[in-house]
Parts: structure tokens; sequence; C-alpha cells
């Protein structure tokens, strides 16, 4: 079930994406609490898009010391839920962003660079 040979830089590296998220996630819930109008709706789903990413990328983390090729259903399962964690959470960040640039250009009051005809 566990890997005998393991890469200590690797685990480190990996780990640090995963703090640095978690990281990125309460500082990104922390300031919705603060600031509950500039938030707007469309933030839920740019926290949501990053809890998805953390998940794809706390299952990275864990392939550097668990042997899910050991199994080839957990294998599967594992690859799905990273691949699904990543693309799906940059997708909702994605969409999130874009609809909250949108609501924060009416906040402000801001009229866009672009010529709309």
């Amino acid at each position: 079930m566990f890997l005998t040979e393991v890469s200590f830089l690797d685990i480190f590296l990996e780990g640090l994406k995963v703090i640095g998220m978690i990281f990125l996630l309460l500082t990104l819930v922390d300031g919705a609490e603060k600031y509950p109008s500039v938030a707007g709706n469309r933030w839920n789903l740019i926290i949501a898009g990053f809890v998805f990413m953390l998940i794809g990328f706390a299952f990275d983390w864990s392939d550097e010391f668990i042997n899910y090729e050991a199994s080839p259903i957990l294998n599967t399962i594992q690859v799905i839920i990273e691949e699904v964690g990543l693309i799906g959470g940059l997708f909702l960040v994605t969409f999130g962003f874009k609809s909250w640039f949108r609501f924060m250009s009416r906040f402000l009051g801001l009229s866009s660079s672009r010529r709309e005809n």
C-alpha cells in the first residue's frame, strides 16, 4: 500500500502546494467575511474552485507515499479525483472571476474598455 522509495523533495514541494492553497483559501474566505459587499455572489464559485483544486493537489501529494498503483481501481479513482479536482476547479475559478470582474465593474461604476456594438 505504501511506497518503498520515497522522494522527500517531492513530498516537501507538493506539500507546499497544499499548504499554499490552504492559506489562499483562508485569505479568500476571510476577505469574503470582512467585505461581503465586495465579494459578491460569484465569490463562492471562486472559493469552490480553489477547494476542488486543493482536493486535486492533496491527492497529487498523497501519491508520493501511497502506492495507488497497487490496485487498478484505486489508481483509477485517484486519477479521476485528482484531474476532476484540478480541471473542474480551474473552470470554476475562471467562471467565478469572470463574473466577479463584471460585478466589480458595475459596483465601481466602471465601463469596459472594449466597444460593445
